[in-house]
């Protein structure tokens, strides 16, 4: 295996969590909007996962999700500035790093080796997360809304490439969605490094990961092997 040049890693659930952030802050709009929702509601919870599912994979735009979540309440021309805002006011209380994030990004960055971030999201929602979980560890930092694309599209992998500067070859992406992000690294070119932390599964029908670790520590072994003479 030839080293490592550079580490793409994906944010949510690889190097930040944010609870729920996203479906907090539709609860709380509604209430805004008079419609409560009841948190245990199982029907309710459900449609927004399908709302935000859609708009996560670039099937809707933001507007038209909170428009539609709004007709779903019976308050149409919900007003989507006001949704973002309660988004970003949750940013603080919600978002935290994963155990050992901050750690292995500043043992990699001693050992010189190129970081970037790739994540799907909207801007500039997914850059308050990271400067909340991760301070300014990473400097490089790819968001879907603003490339155009949603991984495990190749464009984005392609921008990601194209930032770091190196052939695709030599760049490992680190996530812990195996379609998203290990099948959109393989099929662009990267090494993909799955990160199963959280106990999923492996889908059968998908190419295995170049590698696998259970924590993010792992990490600087396994770029210190790599990288010995």
């Amino acid at each position: 295996m030839s080293a490592p040049i550079a580490i793409g890693f994906d944010f949510d659930h690889t190097l930040g969590v944010d609870n729920g952030l996203e479906r907090t802050a539709l609860a709380i709009f509604a209430g805004e909007l008079g419609a409560p929702l009841d948190p245990h509601d199982e029907s309710w919870r459900l449609r927004i996962e399908a709302l935000l599912a859609a708009f996560r994979a670039g099937e809707i735009s933001l507007e038209q999700m909170v428009a539609r979540f709004g007709e779903a309440l019976g308050v149409p021309g919900a007003d989507p500035d006001r949704w973002r805002a309660i988004c970003y006011g949750l940013v603080e209380p919600l978002v935290r790093p994963v155990d050992g994030a901050r750690e292995t990004l500043a043992a990699l960055r001693e050992r010189g080796v190129p970081l970037a971030i790739l994540t799907n999201g909207w801007s500039p929602l997914q850059q308050m997360k990271i400067a909340r979980a991760l301070g300014d560890a990473i400097e490089t930092i790819l968001v879907s809304d603003a490339l155009g694309a949603v991984k495990p599209a190749g464009a984005p992998f392609a921008a990601l490439v194209a930032a770091l500067g190196v052939p695709a070859e030599r760049v490992w992406y680190v996530g812990d969605n195996p379609r998203g992000d290990v099948g959109g690294a393989l099929a662009a070119g990267l090494r993909a490094v799955w990160f199963d932390w959280e106990g999923e599964q492996y889908p059968p029908d998908l190419p295995r990961p170049t590698l696998r670790i259970g924590a993010l520590r792992e990490l600087e072994v396994l770029v210190g092997n790599a990288v010995s003479p």
